[in-house]
């Protein structure tokens, strides 16, 4: 496997300028990365010749862009909404192709008040469709992240696979996404997690790894079980990127965001060199 790290691992400090994008590559390949997974809106210039420059930076240091991911929701209420939505992942799709990098991560769509859930459904089915046909042309995968609240679950996106039959589609799972949360900042990862991810682990290209906080000495995280998660990944016999998601607003305050983000890394490196899979 391929330890990545996230751009969104260091969202408010890339997007506010505080941090360079020279900074976050070296920082993460000091710490062992040597992968980068790259977010459209963690840079205030996400044109082509930005992110060049990062792949460039990049290149210098050892570290390659592993997958370019995207903010963005197909579920937009207004037509010309959804098409500006298509639109700007169509964009990143080019700059994707543009730099060789096989993937893009893809989203499905927020639920809307009064709007039917079966018609964003739709929607999301439309919306992965044209984009999977125009990614195609491009040679370029989809991978999408059981993320938003529309079509989340394992079997609502498993069931859109199997109809849709898209030969480029494939999944990013992330079973921090499957959490429950008794009080706004403990998040449980359980048995249910577990169940839910599984489904999606046979269909990955891509897979996330949200660390909060770094405990036993940076070897474990304090809410997932990232030994267990490797074991179900290896079952599966995945051997791509695995990226981390540093959860930077679980950070207790007063914490110094790139030293938590050193550990985070740390924590994997750790895991992964346990499981022989780095």
């Amino acid at each position: 496997m391929i330890l990545s790290v996230s751009t969104w691992s260091a969202h408010p400090l890339l997007l506010s300028g505080e941090l360079t994008k020279d900074q976050f590559v070296t920082y993460i390949s000091q710490m062992g990365a040597t992968g980068m997974e790259v977010v459209d809106f963690d840079f205030q210039d996400s044109s082509l010749e930005s992110m060049e420059e990062l792949q460039e930076i990049g290149r210098n240091h050892g570290v390659g862009i592993t997958c370019m991911s995207i903010e963005h929701d197909l579920c937009m209420p207004e037509p010309g909404e959804r098409k500006k939505d298509v639109e700007k992942v169509k964009n990143w799709i080019d700059i994707s192709a543009r730099l060789g990098v096989p993937m893009v991560r893809v989203f499905t769509g927020w639920h809307k008040e009064n709007v039917p859930y079966e018609t964003e459904l739709q929607w999301v089915y439309e919306g992965l469709s044209e984009l999977s046909a125009y990614a195609a042309e491009k040679q370029i995968d989809l991978v999408l992240e059981n993320h938003n609240d529309v079509c989340l679950r394992a079997e609502e996106i498993l069931t859109m696979m199997e109809t849709l039959k898209l030969p480029n589609l494939y999944t990013c799972p992330d079973i921090f996404n499957y959490k429950k949360l008794p009080k706004p900042t403990v998040p449980v990862i359980d048995e249910e997690s577990f169940e839910e991810i599984e489904a999606l682990l046979p269909f990955a290209k891509n897979e996330h790894m949200k660390i909060c906080i770094a405990v036993n000495d940076n070897t474990a995280d304090q809410y997932l079980d990232i030994s267990r998660m490797i074991d179900r990944m290896k079952a599966h016999h995945y051997d791509g990127p695995l990226a981390i998601e540093f959860m930077w607003p679980y950070m207790d305050e007063g914490k110094d965001h790139m030293e938590e983000l050193g550990k985070a890394i740390q924590v994997l490196k750790y895991q992964m060199e346990l499981k022989g899979v780095l």
